[in-house]
């Protein structure tokens, strides 16, 4: 990696693994964080903190932002106090960020009318058995990145650290549109697995025996093998991609649909199932949080079904 100075904003669950990679590959970084905590979190591990998104830009020439909705994209960049108004004609900045096409050619403007670089180089999982955290801990995502040829060019030695697959894939906006495609896709299979291990449940078989013979039939795909199936083996549920993350990318996902007249009809209910886990103060916890709530819904045990099978099951 070439020693220009690097900046990241944003230290989540992500994010943290990006500093770092990104500390150990150019023995210096300069991050910031709402969270005061992540940031001491990683100034205890080597990286500089700064004031503002307006001092990181100052003190970068390449700035690295994972941050969790088009709106902080903006105030992180646009802002008062934002990185465009510290930075210096040049400064390249790669937005790994999930967000929505239009927001990345607004920023994209707004800093090409600064002569500022901007890339959106959203990231999706791709490895086996690396999915969301696990992949920004190995260095094994995919980035998907929109924005000029000679910018990604000189992204590829940083973006090198971080991931094993990177895609060009057009003009600003390019990137995010195919990551809303991505997690569209990926959310909707997400919510069918977790649909079909509950009705299995209620017809007398465990999560972990369906997913054993699914893995062998049409049923088999990377979400079941690489997100869902290890979390109902280990019955580790923690956060790595969050429920109102996921409602996120498909709200976002929807509002393509519509600009673009595209019915989304199995998005507009993947929608709705998300919100109504949210509503339940559950938008922190991980997406496949939404096996436990169909369960509940059914009232079905996924790993013990026998009781619910004997006393409730349907005559005839």
């Amino acid at each position: 990696m070439s020693k220009e100075r690097i900046g990241q904003v944003g230290l989540g669950t992500v994010g943290i693994h990006f500093a770092r990679r990104l500390m150990k590959a150019n023995g210096q970084l300069i991050v910031l964080d709402l969270d005061q905590d992540k940031a001491r979190q990683a100034a205890q591990e080597g990286a500089e903190v700064a004031s503002s998104p307006k001092d990181l830009a100052a003190r970068s020439d390449i700035v690295l932002l994972s941050l969790p909705s088009p709106e902080a994209v903006e105030a992180v960049v646009m802002g008062s106090n934002g990185l465009l108004e510290g930075a210096r004609a040049g400064t390249l900045v790669i937005d790994s960020s999930t967000i929505d096409p239009f927001t990345c050619r607004k920023v994209y403007d707004a800093a090409a009318a600064r002569k500022v670089h901007y890339l959106d180089a959203p990231v999706s999982s791709g490895a086996p058995g690396q999915g969301g955290a696990e992949a920004a801990k190995a260095g094994s995502f995919t980035f998907l990145v929109g924005g000029d040829k000679v910018d990604f060019e000189r992204a590829k030695p940083i973006l090198e650290h971080l991931g094993n697959w990177f895609y060009h894939l057009g003009p600003p906006g390019s990137g995010s549109v195919m990551k809303l495609i991505s997690n569209h896709i990926s959310g909707i299979n997400t919510l069918a697995i977790a649909e079909g291990l509950v009705l299995a449940a209620a017809a007398g078989f465990s999560a972990e025996r369906t997913l054993e013979v699914c893995q062998r039939t049409v049923a088999q795909s990377y979400v079941m093998e690489d997100i869902v199936r290890p979390r109902v083996a280990t019955r580790d549920f923690e956060p790595g991609f969050s429920v109102d993350l996921m409602h996120k990318d498909h709200r976002l996902a929807q509002d393509l649909g519509r600009r673009l007249n595209v019915p989304m009809l199995f998005n507009q209910v993947a929608l709705e199932v998300w919100q109504m886990i949210r509503s339940q103060g559950r938008g922190h916890r991980d997406h496949t949080e939404c096996l436990k709530f169909l369960a509940e819904l059914a009232r079905v045990d996924l790993y013990n079904p026998a009781e619910r099978t004997r006393a409730e099951a349907p005559a005839g």
